[in-house]
């Protein structure tokens, strides 16, 4: 006797059918064999089978009790049989006869753990066992500041933060970590003058950029205005060749100069000492001018630097030359994220075409492409010199292996959009911000021991969280995030109203 998966699946599609669930119906039918059974059998099969054979079961389980292994016929139970038995009673039975089949993997059910095998269930217990309570920390709000819109820390010292207004102004703050308030203000104001091109009315602040020593800012604001300020709030110098609104500034390493790009895909080096426009590019997309190229620059040497190009090529430049040294083809959209490892000499690019892209020194082939984000990437980093992290449009938070060319760890938001990451100064944590204004603070130091201890596995596992914390303001966007130079606090910028410093 036995009955095969598609003859029961065809029951349940017929009990679907007769009780008026046409569309479960409609889906097992999209998923099975069932209008095949129907073709051949459906005039064999009387109305309501399905239930006449479950009632079937439950009447020989209730037999099973009055005939013992040998053939034997048991004392009957008057109590037991003067009640009516039913399908539950028949399952408890079955159970107390029958160890019960552990659910794991695909057969689980949504409630309970889901693994692949043993092995990942030994992890799964040494990860608890790893993990410093076993909860998710709430995060709380360490000092409440004014609306801001965009926000970055001193990379020197962990009092000062720089924080871009709507109003053409910059606030350096100095924070009192054991008092928990601001001990100073200075502000770094930009003259307003509303943006000629772009015919706006406001004069934000869209771009702050410490020098690596920590000693001197600039800002960019929308009319494409740069101004350089020393850490006492103090005017260095004033650059006015952008028309545009700034998207990027990025330093090179003995902060001896640094290049600029706007809104209109023009780029400008400038020498931070002498305050002059060393280099002038304009890498127009002739199919569409009016589309950014990206929003990011880096820079490879101290002399040499990357820029996004047409088409999603990334144009290699060295100082003291107009035309590009190295072209790097692949992407097909707008470049979002540009990172350089100085350890492994390798670059990272992210796009809009969903993808994210290591190169090699000295190939105009990428070495990786990782696939997997369904919408724009709008941060990525390096972790170490193999692995790499990225966040995406889609809400998820992927972990990728260069060596391995593999994705190892990923963690879903349930569709909530990602508007700002940042990994920590230290690359242990991971600061993530949605479209709710949720903050969530991801383990990385404790997702790398795991990786560590799971070689073995092939599929990628989920990445622990280390605090969230949630602002109380409904739709209220996260526009920016910046952590500090020890790694224990992040500020954190909003849409709708004051900005925040959140405290691990």
């Amino acid at each position: 006797m036995s009955m095969t998966s598609e003859e029961l699946n065809y029951l349940i599609w017929r009990y679907f059918q007769e009780s008026g669930n046409a569309v479960s119906a409609l889906a097992l039918q999209d998923e099975t064999k069932v209008l095949e059974f129907d073709n051949k059998y459906k005039h064999l099969i009387p109305i309501g089978t399905l239930v006449n054979l479950v009632q079937k079961g439950i009447l020989y389980t209730e037999s099973e009790l009055l005939v013992g292994h040998d053939g034997s016929i048991k004392k009957e139970d008057a109590d037991r049989y003067g009640k009516d038995f039913n399908l539950v009673q028949a399952l408890q039975i079955d159970k107390e006869k029958f160890p019960e089949i552990q659910a794991k993997g695909r057969f689980a059910l949504e409630h309970e753990a889901e693994y692949y095998d043993e092995q990942e269930e030994e992890q799964q217990r040494q990860d608890e066992e790893q993990s410093n309570d076993g909860f998710i920390k709430t995060l709380e709000e360490f000092v409440k500041l004014d609306e801001i819109i965009s926000c970055k820390w001193n990379p020197v010292s962990d009092e000062i933060l720089a924080c871009g207004g709507r109003d053409s102004v910059v606030t350096v703050l100095r924070v009192d970590v054991s008092n928990k308030n601001i001990k100073s203000k200075i502000e770094l104001r930009h003259p307003f003058a509303p943006s000629s091109s772009a015919g706006k009315t406001t004069n934000e602040v869209t771009c702050l950029a410490w020098s690596p020593r920590g000693d001197e800012i600039v800002t960019g604001v929308e009319n494409g205005e740069l101004r350089l300020w020393n850490v006492e709030g103090k005017l260095q110098n004033i650059f006015n060749f952008h028309r545009g609104p700034i998207v990027a500034i990025e330093w090179n390493e003995n902060a001896t100069h640094f290049i600029t790009t706007d809104v209109e895909n023009i780029t400008i080096l400038w020498n931070a000492v002498t305050g002059t426009a060393l280099q002038h590019f304009e890498l127009r997309d002739q199919s569409s001018t009016a589309e950014s190229l990206g929003v990011d620059i880096e820079w490879i040497e101290h002399d040499k630097f990357v820029l996004p190009g047409p088409q999603g090529s990334l144009m290699v430049f060295q100082m003291d030359e107009d035309k590009p040294i190295g072209k790097l083809l692949g992407h097909r959209g707008a470049i979002g994220v540009l990172e350089f490892n100085s350890h492994s000499r390798m670059l990272l690019s992210a796009s809009d075409d969903h993808t994210l892209r290591i190169w090699r020194g000295g190939s105009c082939n990428s070495s990786n492409t990782f696939y997997g984000h369904s919408q724009s990437i709008l941060a990525a980093s390096w972790i170490d010199e193999d692995k790499v992290i990225s966040a995406s449009m889609d809400g998820s938070v992927r972990v990728w292996s260069h060596s391995d060319n593999a994705l190892l760890a990923v963690s879903m938001a349930d569709g909530i959009p990602i508007f700002a990451a940042r990994l920590s100064k230290d690359k242990t944590k991971y600061a993530v911000g949605f479209m709710d204004g949720q903050i969530t603070i991801y383990d990385v130091s404790q997702l790398v021991s795991q990786l560590r201890q799971s070689r073995s596995s092939r599929a990628p596992i989920t990445i622990p969280i280390f605090g969230i914390f949630q602002n109380v303001k409904d739709a209220n966007c996260v526009y920016d995030i910046s952590w500090n130079h020890n790694s224990n606090e992040i500020s954190v910028a909003y849409s709708k109203e004051g900005g925040s410093i959140i405290s691990l």
